[in-house]
């Protein structure tokens, strides 16, 4: 997850960077890539943020779901309470959360970094 969140924090700033400047050389008169490209950031953007609420809700729902069966288990069943512990079911329900924004990151990040280097691309050329 580390790595997930070290390039979506070296490549969004780069993205906007690169857009910004592309909006403020195009002015008040964007030619038609330009408007292409600032239709393509708004669809993106909300692209990436459905898949990663639907992402995190998926994830959290599990969790939860799993939540509950462990707060039943540990209340009754006596024979079940040797083998799992309060412990157990809290580590469980913490690698979910940790899962979920895993998760809910990977859309953004995929697209932050794939935009990057498909601005730097046309920056260069």
């Amino acid at each position: 997850m580390t790595d997930d969140m070290m390039q979506l924090a070296m490549a969004a700033p780069v993205v906007v960077a690169q857009r910004m400047m592309r909006m403020a050389l195009a002015g008040t008169s964007p030619s038609a890539s330009d408007r292409k490209e600032m239709k393509r950031m708004s669809a993106e953007k909300v692209a990436a943020l459905t898949e990663s609420w639907n992402n995190t809700a998926t994830q959290m729902t599990r969790a939860y779901i799993g939540l509950s069966f462990d707060v039943m288990r540990l209340a009754w069943s006596p024979l079940y309470r040797k083998g799992s512990s309060v412990n157990t079911a809290v580590e469980r329900f913490s690698n979910a959360a940790t899962t979920s924004m895993q998760k809910s990151l990977g859309p953004i990040r995929r697209r932050a970094v794939a935009n990057s280097k498909r601005l730097g691309r046309k920056g260069r050329s």
